[in-house]
Formats: structure tokens, sequence, C-alpha cells
């Protein structure tokens, strides 16, 4: 389970879908943050139903979707708004990043890869 920020898309050579293959190691032109397994059916409980709402993204559980420029402001924003609202440390920290994520694609018009 894994975000992964491209700050660019200069080094993808491939895409699943509109999923864009991210190199084995990050090099520079990526950022991944690493969730543990335990994470999955909390985010499964609390995020993926509103996101795919939100954000008309179909990501489910152990699945994968691609957030562009313009869904990643969506999903920043929701983040926002769920973090105002009672939430469990842990999913505060991953929303947290998530949020950092979303926005920083924003800035660079690239997106975000998330892996439930």
């Amino acid at each position: 389970m894994e975000a992964t920020l491209f700050h660019d898309f200069e080094h993808v050579t491939s895409y699943y879908g509109n999923v864009p293959e991210r190199p084995m190691q990050p090099d520079g032109h990526i950022e991944i943050y690493k969730m543990h397994e335990s994470d999955r059916d909390p985010l499964d409980e609390d995020f993926t139903d509103a996101i795919n709402r939100v954000c008309d993204t179909t990501l489910g559980y152990g699945d994968v979707d691609f957030f562009d420029a313009r869904q990643c402001r969506l999903l920043a924003g929701w983040l926002e708004a769920r973090l105002e609202q009672p939430i469990t440390p842990r999913l505060a920290e991953i929303y947290r990043k998530l949020d950092d994520f979303a926005r920083r694609a924003v800035e660079y018009n690239t997106g975000v890869v998330i892996e439930l």
C-alpha cells in the first residue's frame, strides 16, 4: 500500500490504462509514501467511497488508481475538510501526507497514484 507523487512525467515509460508506471526505485522524479497493511481496512471504510464520489475515481480495496491534477485539487479539498473532523491519529497522519502530495501534484500539474 502506497501513494506515489509524480514531480513530472519525464521518465514514465509506460502506462497501465491511465496509471503511469513508476520506476522501481525512487529517482528524484517521484516520492513514495508507504502505508501499512493494517491501514487497508480503515482506509477502505473512511476514504475509498467518499473519494470515488468526489474525484470520480474507481479506487477499491486492493486496487490502484491515478489522480490527475484536477482530481488532486478535489482530493486535497476533501482531505482538508476530513482532517477538521474527529479521526484516528493514524488516519490523520495518512491524510496529511496525501494532502501534501495532492497539493504538490496540483502545483506540478502532475498527479498521484494511490494503491490500497
